[in-house]
């Protein structure tokens, strides 16, 4: 470190010793909050304040700390296209959700309204129905109406049927 001092005095180099030390321990990395893989779980929820995802924007529907690393990530992209489908459609990818998502004109519904269904293949509780509403509510157009909100309930289990034919021929003479 260059000597900051404007005079050659002893006590400003002593002092430049002790900070150039004291400041060569500091580790950077966490104040680099732009690299939200680095940043330390505690201070996500004030970056979700920061980037204002908080509350209905996700930050509510977020379980884990990959999804609100994810949000936190793509919360730019979000507000960029909120009030859109593809908006609507990466705010719940974003969450690990899979929904589609079918306009007025796709089924012959009420102008301005659309569907959305969800493919799930655990059963969850009424708070997250709310929460979904809630998220949709927040994200999607102000003149569009959420006509209807779909669950599909999903399995992986295999189905095994089994038959059997048994034919015969009585011949009486």
């Amino acid at each position: 470190m260059n000597s900051l001092a404007p005079i050659n005095d002893i006590n400003l180099k002593i002092f430049d010793e002790i900070c150039e030390e004291r400041f060569s321990k500091l580790d950077l990395e966490c104040i680099l909050v732009s690299i939200i893989d680095n940043v330390p779980s505690d201070a996500l929820p004030h970056l979700a304040e920061q980037y204002h995802i908080t509350g209905n924007e996700g930050w509510l529907q977020a379980k884990t700390e990959d999804e609100k690393r994810a949000l936190i990530k793509n919360s730019i992209k979000l507000h960029r296209y909120k009030g859109t489908k593809y908006g609507l459609l990466e705010t719940l990818k974003t969450l690990s959700l899979t929904p589609t998502i079918k306009e007025w004109f796709e089924y012959g519904g009420d102008p301005y309204h659309f569907r959305v269904q969800f493919d799930v293949d655990t059963l969850f509780e009424e708070t997250f129905e709310n929460e979904i509403l809630d998220l949709i509510n927040e994200n999607k157009n102000v003149r569009s109406v959420l006509e209807s909100l779909i669950f599909h309930l999903m399995t992986k289990a295999k189905i095994r049927f089994t038959s059997a034919v048994v034919t015969f021929e009585e011949i009486i003479v």
